[in-house]
């Protein structure tokens, strides 16, 4: 799921309250390890990276058994996923129509091969700017997460969007805790690089309409997406952030890269972000103030983004960083309407 499909929107600051866009856009890498449950498999295949709905694999159905990761729900409940951080809860499954059937034989290791294609098609269709085939492979839920909002976006505004902004690259580090949640559901916890930021996510699968699935081909599309707390490398260095409505207060500006965490608290009473971006030689936030459009312009590159709220504190974990000085500006917009960025809540960071 992307959750910033493709570059960091500064139109999404307009939405106070939402969570801001950080861009995302896919590029694939093998999937490192596949879990069921407290089991473990071994590692799917490496896919390539192709933008199409994944097509259907040629096996044989096998019984249904017991230890195949499919789990014995009521009849009409299941484990929803709510977006916030937090547990799963009980809910009734929504009415579904039309949708492509799925069959409730399919064994842990077919469900972890069709979810690690969809999620490597979507992440190569988003990475590749092929709007139209993202719609096909996520719900409207999820195409609203990808800019930020809990709104969802139907497929005519997502790729009037998505046509407008440069797709940051993801890497897609692992797939686990593959779990069947219902005949026509599933989860997986999956941890991504967007752009150099480290994010952990649990996403939901359910089946396709199959409007979208004319051809046949794998059944599942992600219907939502849960982050989750990450887990930064253990040797990456630490830099503690004070941030004030007004300032960032970084204890140390030097670190040795490549792998960077930020650890910010807010002090303020608003809402604030922790935005990283790497300027080009010459360039300035107050060019950057300047700049106009939806995306960010082509002398500023994304590295990562953290929102967090008046009193709590929040992880930032960048890894692969490469020397050289980094920016941290928050570009959320102040009750005027006005990027705090331009009251000061800017600093600069160096890896070596």
């Amino acid at each position: 799921m992307r959750r910033w499909g493709g570059v960091r929107r500064w139109s999404q600051h307009a939405r106070g309250g939402e969570r801001r866009a950080r861009a995302r856009a896919w590029t694939i890498l093998p999937l490192v390890a596949l879990l069921a449950g407290a089991g473990s498999l071994s590692p799917a295949p490496a896919l390539a990276a192709s933008c199409a709905v994944p097509g259907a694999t040629s096996r044989a159905t096998p019984a249904a058994t017991p230890g195949n990761g499919a789990a014995s729900p009521a009849a009409d409940a299941s484990i929803i996923q709510v977006e916030e951080k937090g547990t799963p809860r009980a809910a009734s499954l929504p009415a579904r129509s039309a949708a492509t059937p799925v069959a409730a034989s399919e064994s842990i290791e077919e469900l972890a091969r069709d979810l690690n294609a969809v999620a490597n098609a979507l992440a190569a269709c988003i990475s590749a700017g092929d709007a139209e085939t993202v719609t096909r492979l996520a719900s409207e839920r999820v195409l609203g997460q990808i800019y930020g909002s809990s709104v969802p976006l139907s497929r005519e505004e997502y790729i009037a969007i998505a046509s407008s902004l440069t797709p940051v690259p993801t890497r897609i580090v692992s797939v686990e805790q593959i779990a069947r949640t219902a005949d026509d559901q599933a989860t997986a916890v999956v941890t991504e690089i967007v752009a150099n930021q480290l994010m952990t996510a649990e996403w939901t699968f359910e089946p396709a309409p199959a409007a979208d699935r004319p051809n046949g081909g794998v059944r599942w599309r992600v219907t939502r997406e849960r982050e989750l707390p990450v887990t930064p490398p253990s040797d990456a260095a630490t830099i503690a952030v004070g941030i004030d409505d007004h300032a960032f207060t970084l204890d140390t500006t030097r670190v040795k890269g490549p792998d960077v965490v930020l650890r910010g608290t807010n002090r303020g009473a608003d809402d604030h972000e922790m935005l990283v971006l790497r300027l080009a030689d010459g360039y300035t936030t107050e060019d950057l103030l300047r700049a106009s459009g939806p995306d960010l312009p082509k002398e500023v590159t994304f590295i990562g983004e953290l929102p967090v709220r008046p009193g709590a504190e929040g992880t930032l974990a960048l890894v692969d960083l490469q020397p050289g000085v980094y920016t941290l500006v928050c570009l959320f917009p102040n009750p005027e309407g006005l990027p705090y960025l331009a009251e000061g809540l800017e600093a600069t960071f160096t890896v070596s």
